[in-house]
């Protein structure tokens, strides 16, 4: 798996990294994510890529990064046990 958040998928991009793939950054730095195909969420998963949007965005990135290496059952729990709604 490749993560980013923030800023960082941009670096992604610069390797060909996020070509072709669903991605998100953030907001005003989308035209340095080359062919990325970019969505609107806090947090996209494509495959082994996983992207987040900002710091503000890091509990639900954090979840998905949860979800993605331990499973949904595991990330929901930890999502009710941090009380996020």
């Amino acid at each position: 798996f490749v993560a980013a958040i923030c800023a960082g998928p941009t670096v992604l991009a610069d390797l060909g990294i996020t070509d072709g793939k669903n991605a998100t950054c953030y907001p005003g730095c989308e035209s340095g994510m080359g062919s990325a195909k970019m969505v609107n969420a806090a947090a996209v998963r494509d495959g082994k890529l996983i992207t987040g949007t900002s710091a503000g965005c890091a509990i639900p990135f954090g979840l998905k990064l949860i979800e993605v290496l331990k499973g949904t059952e595991i990330a929901e729990k930890i999502k009710k046990q941090i009380v996020i709604r």
